[in-house]
């Protein structure tokens, strides 16, 4: 069964290489996988580790991935990390 939920987190990590990354979602909830695909539809190619970021997040058998992200604060992204790259399309 799936279910979904709103939830703030920060990011654990994100690779561009990878096309993929992890948010540790608030609450002691876990983390969930995040593809680049959403992180685009978002309006973002990559963002840096420590970034705040509300999301929908789907759950399927204890694993969570964000289907959708709603909100972006990067002035939280930890220090030394590469800056935040936007898409095209949000500007």
């Amino acid at each position: 069964m799936k279910f979904q939920m709103i939830a703030w987190g920060r990011v654990s990590w994100f690779r561009l290489d990878k096309k993929f990354g992890f948010v540790e979602l608030e609450g002691g909830i876990g983390d969930a996988f995040l593809h680049v695909s959403v992180l685009k539809a978002g309006g973002y190619v990559t963002i840096p580790a420590g970034t705040t970021i509300r999301v929908r997040v789907e759950t399927q058998a204890d694993r969570r991935r964000v289907i959708e992200v709603l909100s972006i604060d990067t002035s939280t992204a930890l220090a030394g990390e590469p800056a935040p790259v936007r898409s095209k399309k949000a500007d």
